[in-house]
């Protein structure tokens, strides 16, 4: 499958070509207009280099906080080593207090803009309860992350929570991205694990030799890949690279969902949900309040 890469790519055509039929897609022109010289690692070093960050394996495990700038010179400009360990370095998505990376964001608001194909006002996590249009450079957005990370840092095989769909902007270097539809799912993961695709363990997944790759690309600096609900992807920086990155669902993947809320009640990333639904769940609202909530919000926006 050779995935679309395509330009002057309109919000009609972004929802119904690709969200509405689950299909990824690379936008090659929608990071044109932004001052991408602030993403760059000299610039991030000068603004933000005593900032402490966060530091995670590549399956998302939190395993050290530390100064951007320690992290830059000990992994950055570093050919002949290859790194372990990633920066994602959040904004708040739940109400504890940690490393949250917001201010940055703040001091970068006017270095990007929100993408012309991303739905402001269609969006079903995250929301308001207002009318103002959600806007990525200024409002949070469920994971939405700086991803800093040096050459053969990688995450691992996975598939985003609670069906929501992941935008990854690459500023600096470029990726080697994996992807696997979600008919694969029975080859690539067992009840609680994704397979390692680099080094399979074919004893606890006995079908991944029946996996098929949906594509291998390379993402490059200027290019936004939209990641599907559902898709499974594995993300190896081919060098030193500077990413922003983010979730969300879109209206059209109401039912998708609400269905995965009713199936997974006990899943720990429903917090997160909770979080992004704001004013209008309480931080203690059980599933069947959070689904008539959602229910009466917008069952009737359903595109």
């Amino acid at each position: 499958m050779e995935i679309e890469r395509v330009q002057n790519l309109t919000e009609d055509d972004f929802v119904n070509g690709y969200l509405k039929q689950n299909k990824p897609v690379v936008i090659t022109d929608a990071m044109k207009n932004w001052d991408i010289k602030r993403f760059q690692p000299e610039s991030l070093q000068k603004e933000f280099g005593d900032e402490i960050t966060q530091i995670y394996d590549d399956l998302f495990d939190l395993q050290n906080v530390a100064s951007l700038g320690s992290y830059l010179k000990s992994n950055f400009n570093q050919p002949q080593k290859e790194c372990k360990q990633y920066i994602r370095w959040y904004t708040r998505l739940k109400d504890v207090d940690f490393l949250w990376s917001d201010h940055v964001f703040e001091k970068l608001v006017d270095a990007w803009s929100h993408p012309e194909f991303l739905p402001k006002n269609t969006l079903l996590i995250p929301t308001t309860t207002g009318e103002q249009p959600m806007d990525i450079t200024k409002n949070r957005f469920p994971y939405k992350g700086l991803f800093i990370s040096g050459k053969g840092a990688r995450t691992r095989l996975h598939r985003d929570p609670f069906n929501s769909n992941a935008i990854l902007c690459q500023f600096y270097g470029e990726k080697e991205v994996v992807l696997y539809a979600p008919d694969q799912a029975p080859n690539v993961m067992n009840d609680t694990e994704f397979v390692n695709i680099k080094n399979p363990d074919h004893t606890k997944f006995p079908n991944f030799s029946k996996a098929t790759p949906a594509c291998k690309l390379t993402l490059k600096p200027g290019e936004i890949i939209l990641f599907p609900s559902g898709w499974f992807h594995d993300v190896t920086c081919a060098t030193d690279s500077v990413s922003v990155t983010w979730n969300f669902i879109h209206a059209s993947g109401f039912q998708d969902f609400r269905s995965f809320v009713l199936q997974h009640p006990e899943d720990d990333q429903l917090e997160i949900v909770r979080f992004f639904l704001g004013g209008l769940a309480p931080a203690d609202s059980g599933i069947n309040e959070i689904l008539e909530i959602l229910d009466a919000k917008f069952a009737a926006n359903v595109l």
